[in-house]
């Protein structure tokens, strides 16, 4: 069985990488793991366009379009942020920023972080879901914390203590929402699949509360706005890799089990309007996030606002629904993840060379980096929402949508912070890219090409992704849309 093989792959590898003191080898087995995982998820995408799902071990396993599409997100992240690792990790352990036992730690966690992702894809049991959605957070946190500075830890302890309060209440709206429904709970009776057919709550404002605690509790790990104290100090003190890996597969996973919950509770009349909570937050979020970009003296910062600002996007695009909007925020998901992932790299790439984070220390990229520079623009305009990427076309989609549905005020401020985020990011790289600085010689670094392998991959799969969502990746896009439901 095809997960059996992902799961044997990773579980080996993790093991390999606590016990072996050659770190050049684990790096080039986790890479060759994570080559062997993007081959299973493509296959199985494969199977899911053909017949619809897949379900294994008496229903416990159950993957359907929305959660493949979760996996190919996974999957492609961690192929590309472990290409990068290899190069980075050498580098790290080079300068003496790491020890060879955290770089070890390093391997060990990752791995354990994609299982968990994993485990939440394919689990058709609540239970499961939280399990892998308490390793994310285990491993996340450590990962954060891995260069054991001051800053590094102040921010691990400020994500593991913020997103466990909210997993917490995300724990308590969940017992408040099968409790509701008044009967029995066994462990069948936790399948999303049983949920999606015979949960009937006794009690509606129960089950509405219980909605709210879920997307509050498990919107922390989102990054929405309140909720998002631990977001820029977690991406600035994360090793790029890191930071790439939280937001190219951790905020959407944590979207995509609130959108679980979200599936079941919007089934049961009364409760409809529930999808305010996505336009209310994703609203605030924008407004938060667009506006701070503008004042932001650190680029790894700046990154991790823009992060928040495109959760807002794709969480208005479910909230407003409709093919257009939730379409346009599924293809919005798949394409930010590779772009910020792709800007991580390049933000990593300028860290290992600079050794500063701030914007007012880097100038003349386009002399001194030049390929890293080029990089930093195209992410700008895929993760902005620029022609001729598929952004474009997303964010498009989910304006149309609320046009069409009559959201006129979240509209107008959609479009606004859109346009604010756009220009926050263009001037930061502008300047950075072209603008002189107070020294007169500029120096051409021979380590801009040194890691721009898996930056490059970043872009192949963004226009793959940008050329194929309207013919390859349409069936299960489309799919994915109807199990959310319009």
């Amino acid at each position: 069985m095809e997960f059996i093989l992902m799961f044997s792959l990773l579980i080996t590898t993790m093991i390999f990488s606590i016990f072996t003191k050659d770190i050049k080898k684990t790096a080039i087995i986790n890479i060759i793991s994570s080559v062997i995982n993007v081959a299973v998820v493509i296959y199985l995408m494969f199977r899911i366009n053909s017949i619809g799902f897949l379900s294994y071990m008496n229903n416990s396993i159950y993957i359907d379009s929305l959660s493949i599409i979760q996996m190919f997100v996974g999957s492609g992240v961690t192929f590309i942020t472990a290409i990068y690792s290899y190069r980075y990790v050498l580098n790290e352990l080079r300068d003496e920023i790491i020890s060879e036992r955290r770089a070890r730690v390093f391997f060990t966690l990752f791995n354990a972080f994609v299982i968990s992702l994993l485990i939440i894809c394919i689990s058709n049991n609540i239970m499961g879901m939280w399990i892998g959605l308490e390793g994310t957070t285990i491993a996340t946190t450590f990962l954060i914390g891995l260069e054991k500075n001051k800053l590094s830890l102040e921010a691990a302890w400020k994500y593991v203590i913020l997103c466990s309060i909210g997993i917490g209440i995300g724990f308590i709206g969940i017992i408040l929402m099968l409790y509701s429904a008044g009967q029995e709970t066994t462990v069948l009776s936790l399948n999303w699949t049983n949920l999606l057919n015979s949960y009937k709550p006794i009690n509606i404002d129960m089950a509405k509360i219980a909605f709210t605690l879920i997307f509050i509790g498990i919107g922390t790990k989102a990054g929405f706005v309140p909720m998002h104290a631990w977001f820029s100090d977690g991406h600035s003190e994360a090793p790029s890799p890191v930071s790439a890996m939280v937001s190219g597969i951790l905020l959407n996973i944590a979207l995509y089990v609130i959108v679980r919950f979200y599936i079941i509770i919007k089934m049961v009349s009364g409760i409809e309007n529930v999808k305010y909570l996505f336009i209310i937050f994703a609203m605030i979020s924008l407004l938060v996030s667009a506006f701070t970009m503008l004042k932001q003296t650190n680029y790894k910062r700046l990154l991790a606002f823009s992060s928040i600002e495109n959760m807002g996007i794709i969480s208005l695009g479910i909230g407003f629904g409709g093919h257009l909007g939730i379409f346009g925020g599924l293809l919005h998901s798949i394409i930010h993840s590779f772009g910020k992932t792709l800007l991580f790299l390049v933000a990593g790439n300028l860290v290992s060379v600079y050794r500063t984070k701030r914007i007012d220390k880097i100038h003349k990229l386009i002399k001194t980096m030049p390929m890293n520079g080029v990089f930093l623009i195209l992410g700008m305009l895929i993760v902005t929402g620029a022609p001729p990427f598929g952004s474009f076309f997303s964010e498009f989609n989910i304006l149309m949508e609320g046009i069409n549905k009559g959201y006129y005020f979240a509209v107008t401020l959609y479009a606004l912070c859109i346009l604010i985020a756009f220009a926050a990011l263009l001037n930061v790289f502008i300047r950075m890219i072209f603008v002189k600085g107070d020294e007169e010689e500029y120096k051409r670094f021979d380590k801009d090409s040194e890691n721009i392998v898996p930056v490059i991959i970043s872009l192949i799969y963004v226009v793959f992704v940008t050329l194929t969502f309207n013919n390859i990746l349409y069936p299960i896009l489309s799919k994915a849309v109807l199990i959310i439901g319009i």
